[in-house]
């Protein structure tokens, strides 16, 4: 299954549009679109968490587990050996090997696998962090005599009563 076709069924099982999905991940709407149709295959990192958070489901999902086959394929000796070595156990997918494979900090790359393992659990931290920033957050409720007031649901002028 394509990273395409995971994006789509996970909206689709949200019972979400392609248009509600791209305003919750901060994408375009035809962007979106390229990423579903296949138009688009390898986003950026940061756009792969925040459409992670709007689906709720984390980066991870939107790949397929790395197999011992694909991780010495043109990939810097030190990030196969941390892929064989730790990544099935970090759960490391494909799309991440692509990500690190190309980091490149003031002309310095990493070259020991602990060094890409350091790598992809700060980048994994990160993606986490932006997924619980931009949860909305629920306002605190509010008791005004018999009525519940939940302001998230409410307009200004309008009650809602909690069921009891």
């Amino acid at each position: 299954m394509t990273l395409g076709e995971k994006v789509q069924r996970f909206r689709t099982d949200r019972g979400m549009s392609p248009t509600e999905l791209a305003k919750a991940a901060g994408i375009s709407r035809p962007y979106l679109w390229q990423l579903e149709t296949g138009g688009k295959q390898q986003p950026s990192f940061a756009v792969l968490g925040r459409l992670a958070c709007a689906l709720g489901v984390s980066v991870a999902e939107f790949g397929d587990p790395i197999v011992e086959s694909i991780a010495g394929e043109d990939l810097p000796t030190a990030l196969a050996a941390f892929a064989k070595g730790r990544g099935r156990e970090l759960g490391v997918t494909q799309g991440d090997l692509e990500v690190m494979k190309n980091i490149n900090f003031r002309g310095n790359r990493p070259t020991k696998p602990e060094d890409f393992e350091l790598l992809f659990l700060f980048l994994q931290k990160w993606a986490q962090k932006e997924h619980d920033a931009s949860k909305p957050r629920r306002q605190p409720t509010e008791v005004s005599g018999r009525r519940d007031v939940d302001q998230d649901a409410c307009r200004p002028g309008k009650t809602r009563r909690k069921r009891r």
